[in-house]
């Protein structure tokens, strides 16, 4: 069966299939690398700290170019105070974002403990009911969502009460990451439990968790109900899987993935982005981390990882991928 496009409030996605934020990735030259590709319907930004950026004690660095930006793009806020998410919302719709997302599941000791803050709100379903209301004031006619997870722990499953809060207070999209906080990413996603809530809500669910290639999204759509998929970690090593995901939601013939030298040509675009960016050495050990997840399950994966990991500029980085990504390269990568 093919499945609809998703709206959400008063925006109407190409494809139900988004890219999650992901702090440290999903920065602007990755976001462009996403977009190139096709099939992702919605691309987000890394999480941003509303109280900081508001307060003028952190530089948004992961808002830069963001006007500018190709929409739609959505931008994730977190705090645990409305004024800020408020104050941070007006500023957002000034810059034209389309759509602005509340973070109530990041599992890191961090937010949750220092903060009091992302996955630790999901046992004060009454908080998230005012910090989504206040982010709705402050973004007017532009579409306010909720990302959580199943709960805070595996014996406190808080889901469905949060998502029923987050609507009722303006909400117009959930996304439901299929695990406790407390089980971070160790533990298979738990579709059963983003079920619960697509039954809870009237509002569209978007599942999240496990989602790395068209069969998991189809099993995941079928097992619960959701209206859209997001990807998160595969798509850091196959920024090509929206296309193939939302192809296949289609039920057109879904794209082959690219050979190893057209992902070599992938990475050095990657990385000349990045140093265009943000100059080098600085570009290059930006690319580092992206650059190590490149070579997914082929043979010399790991030594090209140990290698790349300590490239110092651009020189030594070209070095390293031409010794492991032969020109001539045509076999598909895993």
């Amino acid at each position: 069966m093919a499945y609809p496009s998703l709206s959400i409030g008063s925006l109407r996605l190409s494809d139900p299939v988004l890219a999650a934020p992901i702090a440290g990735f999903t920065d602007l030259v990755f976001r462009a690398l996403v977009r190139d590709f096709g099939g992702c319907g919605l691309i987000y930004t890394e999480m941003v700290s509303a109280g900081g950026w508001i307060d003028g004690r952190i530089e948004p660095r992961r808002l830069r170019g963001v006007p500018q930006e190709p929409k739609p793009l959505g931008v994730q806020l977190w705090d645990r105070e409305e004024r800020p998410l408020e104050e941070a919302a007006r500023r957002l719709v000034d810059m034209g974002v389309s759509v602005i997302d509340l973070n109530f599941g990041c599992p890191k000791r961090r937010i949750m403990g220092k903060h009091a803050a992302g996955a630790q709100l999901l046992r004060d379903p009454a908080t998230v009911g005012r910090l989504v209301a206040a982010t709705a004031r402050g973004a007017g006619s532009t579409p306010v969502t909720a990302k959580m997870r199943l709960g805070p722990t595996i014996h406190t499953r808080t889901a469905t009460a949060v998502a029923r809060a987050a609507e009722d207070s303006g909400a117009q999209a959930i996304t439901v990451h299929g695990r406790t906080a407390d089980q971070s990413y160790g533990v298979e996603c738990f579709r059963p439990g983003i079920a619960e809530v697509v039954d809870a809500v009237s509002v569209p669910v978007i599942a999240n968790g496990d989602v790395a290639c068209p069969k998991s999204a189809l099993r995941t759509l079928r097992d619960t109900g959701a209206a859209g998929v997001m990807v998160a970690r595969a798509a850091l090593h196959k920024p090509w899987v929206f296309a193939q995901i939302s192809a296949a939601l289609r039920g057109d013939p879904v794209p082959a993935t690219p050979s190893l030298a057209e992902q070599r040509l992938l990475l050095l675009r990657h990385h000349a982005d990045l140093v265009a960016r943000e100059g080098d050495p600085h570009g290059t050990v930006l690319m580092r981390k992206f650059a190590g997840r490149y070579l997914a399950g082929v043979p010399g994966a790991r030594s090209f990882r140990e290698r790349v990991s300590r490239a110092a500029d651009t020189a030594e980085f070209r070095e390293i991928v031409d010794r492991y990504f032969p020109h001539d390269t045509t076999s598909a990568a895993a």
